[in-house]
């Protein structure tokens, strides 16, 4: 009899984690277990990515009450089922987490609905927070464990809830040596149950779907440049810099397209500055982009001016596609990165990303350095995934 997982992601958006989980799901042994998917909420734009072999366990209630204030219509509306109870305390909830977002997360995992009584052998929280507390309180698993995605450093808004859950699982993983030693550093009476895994980036998978083809307009290049950027359009992200640096490049006469491609946040007014700077022309916000690989593959160079990050899948995605990139000096960027080695690693300044885009622009040779190192160190880590099946065995 194959042994049973289930894993539990929030939502199948455009984000890190979400393309991680999918490329988990891509690798996993689907003959040798029986894999089950629940997600939070169903309306992620990748949600139709799910991996044949993949059983899918989702609830409407669930979708509503991670959905914000448009989920509290759909617990009232004729049309999905009346749920009164339930939308009155999402709205609670909604008012807890500008309180304290720890209590928000156990009180939302508290009011959502229990929807299998099924036993499998391990769960797997992909996700954290609500979901953790969720996995702990409501399903039944032999082993459970979950994952934290980032620095814990700089992301504590639910550190009293997780250091009460985290006592309550076998194992807590996270996917980088900085990430571990943050956890290490905050929780360090959990020590003994910090592991490592990395995500799982397959190259010949991303090199297959680098290779379709995109819309005809973008296949017209107009100017001798083009940089891209991969994610959401936010501050975390550091967007609000990078339309800053494209003003500065078409001051100095630089010939380039930036695209971005991800959804727009609305936390900075980002296509309010690229009208009133005359950066149409240059910027172009591609949106959410099911397959972004073919949008890198064109690419010359690479941007990211992230705030913080976890290790970025999307950055080991474009090492795989061999672009040279400028990243920002975060505190997990040397898991990653070299400076002047495979990338240039720039501060969180508009002045020095701007001068290390035009350092790379100009300087071919350095370009073609970090092209060349990062072909002879092409990784395909789908071995990672051994770490899921040793809890099996």
């Amino acid at each position: 009899m194959r042994k049973k997982i289930l894993f539990i992601i929030g939502i199948l958006d455009t984000g890190g984690v979400s393309k991680s989980m999918l490329s988990l799901l891509n690798v996993i042994d689907k003959e040798k277990y029986e894999v089950s998917l629940l997600m939070m909420n169903t309306s992620g734009a990748f949600s139709n990515q799910i991996p044949t072999g993949v059983r899918v366990l989702s609830d409407s209630r669930l979708t509503a009450l991670t959905s914000g204030f448009s989920g509290i219509k759909d617990l009232i509306s004729f049309r999905k089922g009346i749920h009164p109870l339930l939308a009155i305390l999402s709205l609670i909830r909604f008012i807890f987490s500008f309180i304290d977002k720890s209590l928000a997360g156990v009180f939302l995992a508290r009011i959502s609905p229990k929807i299998t009584d099924e036993s499998f052998d391990l769960i797997v929280d992909y996700n954290g927070q609500q979901d953790l507390y969720y996995m702990v309180d409501k399903l039944k698993g032999k082993q459970k464990i979950t994952f934290f995605h980032s620095d814990y450093r700089k992301w504590r808004y639910y550190e009293k809830a997780d250091r009460k859950y985290f006592g309550k699982v076998d194992g807590i993983y996270t996917i980088s040596e900085e990430c571990v030693s943050a956890l290490k550093e905050v929780f360090p009476e959990y020590t003994d149950k910090f592991h490592l895994m990395g995500n799982i980036s397959s190259p010949s998978l991303i090199n297959k779907l680098a290779d379709e083809l995109i819309e005809p307009a973008l296949t017209k290049q107009q100017h001798d440049f083009i940089i891209a950027s991969l994610g959401y359009v936010s501050i975390g992200k550091g967007s609000e810099l990078a339309v800053q640096v494209a003003k500065k490049l078409k001051e100095v006469g630089f010939s380039f397209e930036w695209w971005f491609i991800g959804g727009v946040t609305n936390d900075w007014d980002y296509q309010g500055f690229v009208k009133k700077n005359g950066l149409e022309d240059n910027v172009k916000f591609l949106g959410v982009k099911a397959n972004p690989y073919p949008y890198l593959k064109r690419a010359d160079l690479y941007v990211h001016l992230s705030k913080f990050e976890g290790k970025s899948i999307a950055l080991d995605e474009v090492k795989v596609l061999c672009k040279p990139i400028v990243v920002t000096n975060f505190s997990t960027v040397h898991d990653q990165f070299e400076d002047r080695v495979n990338a240039s690693i720039c501060e969180m300044t508009v002045e020095d990303a701007t001068d290390k885009i035009t350092e790379l622009i100009h300087n071919t040779s350095l370009r073609q350095s970090y092209i060349d190192y990062l072909k002879q160190h092409i990784v395909d880590n789908s071995n990672e995934i051994e770490k899921i099946y040793s809890l099996l065995s």
